[in-house]
């Protein structure tokens, strides 16, 4: 379990090969797939306009870590709507992300738009879980499995990154995240917890620590992170509640990540 106090660390994780499994494995999904297909979790967006996000999205922070600051968005496409040539067009812009990544040194300062964790790292993290998150969707709208890229460590890592990344980041959007007393929230298969605890000028203060009589959230991370993506409903058998359920629905119902 991670010590009380710090952050959940992500040194054991080569984040830069990690996405480029994760990025590999959607440019090989997105060629089985049906483009026309909904994506359930993203209301209004068939299977090429995820593509065409996610691609997009690489190519943005591509900019970013070569540059080391904020850059325009992107609004490329493929040329054609056919699954093998939009899969070749998303496997371009994983593998230039991929090099890119690979040469920074991500040590370095740069800018992010949740004005935490401001190194060239941040875009490593941001990416993998953009991609593990975006490969669900592809999934939930194919009805493709990917349970074999979501392991407990990855998972928690993702998990993380909402609370110490997302939540910040929706506060700064003008979206405050529902929280009116402690909150725990507990990964049963890798055993690390994170306390968010209410804040009147700021986001939820999380730490990596227990705290007792706070409301429990708890499941295994895979469960845990697609709840905090809105990628499993409230009710997933996956995910248990103990405490004041009305407070921790408020939470959860609350525009946590995006």
């Amino acid at each position: 379990m991670a010590s009380a106090g710090q952050l959940t660390s992500t040194s054991s994780l080569d984040l830069v090969e990690e996405f480029a499994t994760a990025a590999e494995r959607f440019a090989v999904d997105v060629a089985a797939s049906d483009l026309a297909a909904s994506v359930p979790a993203c209301p209004g967006w068939s299977t090429y306009d995820l593509l065409v996000h996610l691609g997009n999205t690489h190519a943005w922070a591509a900019t970013i870590v070569e540059t080391g600051r904020s850059a325009p968005t992107q609004n490329d496409e493929p040329a054609f709507h056919q699954p093998r040539v939009a899969s070749a067009w998303y496997a371009g812009k994983a593998e230039d992300l991929y090099e890119v990544l690979r040469a920074a040194d991500l040590t370095e300062d740069c800018w992010n738009f949740a004005g935490v964790h401001t190194t060239k790292a941040f875009w490593a993290r941001r990416q993998t879980h953009e991609t593990l998150v975006h490969l669900v969707d592809l999934a939930q709208a194919n009805g493709f499995a990917v349970d074999d890229l979501l392991r407990p460590d990855l998972c928690t890592d993702g998990v993380a990154e909402v609370l110490e990344v997302f939540l910040p980041r929706m506060r700064r959007r003008g979206y405050v995240a529902e929280l009116t007393a402690p909150l725990t929230i507990r990964t049963l298969d890798t055993d690390h917890v994170w306390t968010l605890t209410p804040r009147h000028d700021g986001p939820p203060f999380v730490a990596v620590r227990s705290e007792p009589g706070a409301d429990l959230v708890e499941g295994n991370a895979v469960d845990l992170l697609r709840l905090l993506w809105k990628r499993a409903p409230a009710d997933h058998p996956g995910v248990s509640y103990v405490g004041n359920r009305d407070r921790i629905a408020a939470f959860l119902e609350s525009r946590l990540t995006a």
